[in-house]
């Protein structure tokens, strides 16, 4: 089984991630676990998969062959996507950039959510939901891998990411998750890799980080997916 663990930058993947490790580990499975740097890198990876073995890639960018793939019974693609406001405010924050070109990235990156939204059994996860339901969210993670976590099981793994992501060298580390060199882990019930920490999560960080005029600027921009997912303004 592969997982395919992609979408909006800064949106929880890098969450995610940590789930998928975790639930894995708990059934003391065997897995790889793959985070290629350049749509390359990734095609690669995709092209010389071993839909036999268990795989994590997390990604962002979507290419042809990652739809393509996506379509065997063997992959579960999970989606990411967060208020289009705040994700500029991440990338600004940990990318270094200026505000026009967050931006544009940002807007680069929606367009492929169509594209993504097509694709069959997949799972959609909105960032929202990884800050205020993330037991309910786990649990459903785990059926879509073919794996009925106990109940508190899930609430287990919901408290060990939060205890990660309460480390004080969290908010440091993390603002370089996504230019991270690519990794090829075997994980097993004795090996385990030292997890990536996790990006502390904030809904409405647009609100206290944005500049008045940009603020404006952004709610104008992006007013249309704002709408479309039930942001508020």
């Amino acid at each position: 089984m592969i997982i395919f663990n992609f979408g909006i930058p800064n949106s929880g993947t890098d969450w995610s991630q940590e789930v998928f490790k975790k639930i894995w580990e708990k059934q003391n499975y065997t897995f790889q676990v793959e985070e290629p740097e350049s749509l390359e890198e990734l095609n690669h990876l995709i092209g010389t998969m071993n839909v036999n073995e268990r795989m994590i890639i997390r990604f962002h960018l979507l290419t042809e062959e990652a739809i393509e793939a996506a379509q065997q019974d063997a992959v579960r693609p999970f989606y990411h996507y967060r208020d289009p406001r705040d994700v500029v405010c991440s990338e600004m924050e940990n990318s270094d950039i200026n505000f026009s070109t967050a931006v544009d990235q940002t807007v680069s990156a929606y367009q492929e959510i169509h594209h993504a939204l097509c694709l069959p059994g997949i799972m959609v996860i909105p960032y929202e939901h990884i800050v205020e339901n993330a037991e309910a969210l786990i649990f459903q993670m785990a059926t879509k891998l073919g794996v009925l976590l106990k109940l508190n099981v899930a609430s287990e793994i919901a408290a060990e990411i939060r205890e990660l992501m309460a480390q004080p060298e969290c908010a440091v580390a993390s603002t370089a998750t996504d230019s991270l060199p690519a990794q090829a882990l075997r994980l097993d019930e004795e090996h385990t890799s030292d997890s990536p920490l996790v990006q502390p999560l904030m809904i409405g960080k647009w609100r206290d980080q944005l500049s008045q005029s940009e603020r404006s600027m952004v709610n104008r921009f992006f007013k249309p997916l704002v709408d479309q997912f039930g942001y508020e303004q």
